[in-house]
């Protein structure tokens, strides 16, 4: 995150995220957990421009393709959880 020009705390929150969804106990909440732990960061720090600095400082080597892998589901949580909402 240090050496994000943005302060973004995306990488770490996406490799989370991309972790948790593939535990079989992770799926019932992979949605409102992907939507909340996205909002929470965006929140506090800044939003990844793709500077790619961050994968470069990695001590884990990280890559960010996870990031994007992290977007989609972001996405796609939105999607399902307003279509959800809209049919309570």
């Amino acid at each position: 995150m240090a050496a994000c020009p943005n302060s973004a705390a995306q990488l770490f929150t996406a490799a989370k995220v991309s972790h948790l969804s593939l535990l079989p106990q992770g799926q019932p909440e992979r949605w409102r957990r992907v939507e909340a732990m996205v909002d929470t960061m965006e929140a506090f720090f800044g939003s990844c421009s793709n500077h790619g600095e961050c994968e470069i400082a990695c001590p884990k080597s990280i890559s960010v393709d996870f990031i994007a892998v992290m977007n989609r589901d972001y996405f796609k949580a939105k999607w399902r959880n307003r279509r959800y909402a809209a049919q309570t």
